[in-house]
């Protein structure tokens, strides 16, 4: 048998264990904060069996994993608090002041905290980046397979057009859209 295969047979079943063990956890009802670190923590389960970093970045990029992801975000969406028994981190993020204005808005227009909304714009971001790449795969798989149909190969431009409108963007209720004053500067709303 080939070893390659017998390898990928091997990834593919560490990979739907640690999709079993995500959604036995998930069933219980844990808070948000335990989920995540029983499961994609630095001692969670997708960790212990996927030790090799290679392998860990490679499962990073599975369906199970973004199953995963989204089984965080629901569990976010709950909006029932945290159990209290991890401790808490601080980090310090120098900002404009600019940008901390307007996540202090965005914070108030929700009714959240400034803490709160940043972890799930961190949260946001990583599944987006995830998304991102995998769209990504599949158009590079999608091109090679056209190239060897013959297909016409999109135009450099076509290209760049595709790769901007799939990019992740975040929006906030506070963006206004800049317009023209006839003079070639924005203006941003009145």
């Amino acid at each position: 048998m080939n070893d390659a295969l017998v390898q990928q047979d091997g990834f593919a079943s560490n990979c739907q264990k640690v999709l079993r063990f995500a959604k036995e956890l998930y069933q219980s009802k844990p808070d948000w904060v335990t989920f995540f670190r029983e499961t994609l923590g630095v001692s969670g389960a997708a960790r212990n069996v996927f030790s090799n970093q290679d392998d860990y970045v490679r499962f990073e990029k599975s369906p199970e994993y973004s199953e995963i992801q989204g089984m965080v975000v629901a569990l976010r969406n709950r909006k029932t608090p945290a159990n209290g028994t991890e401790p808490t981190r601080v980090i310090t993020v120098r900002l404009p002041e600019s940008l901390h204005e307007a996540l202090k808005a965005e914070a108030a227009s929700h009714k959240t905290s400034m803490n709160k909304l940043c972890i799930a714009k961190l949260l946001q971001a990583w599944v987006e980046a995830e998304e991102e790449e995998a769209a990504q795969s599949a158009a590079a798989g999608a091109r090679r397979s056209n190239a060897s149909l013959g297909a016409k190969t999109p135009s450099p431009v076509a290209a760049q057009a595709a790769e901007m409108t799939s990019q992740p963007q975040f929006r906030s209720p506070l963006d206004q859209p800049r317009t023209s004053d006839g003079m070639g500067r924005p203006s941003f709303g009145s």
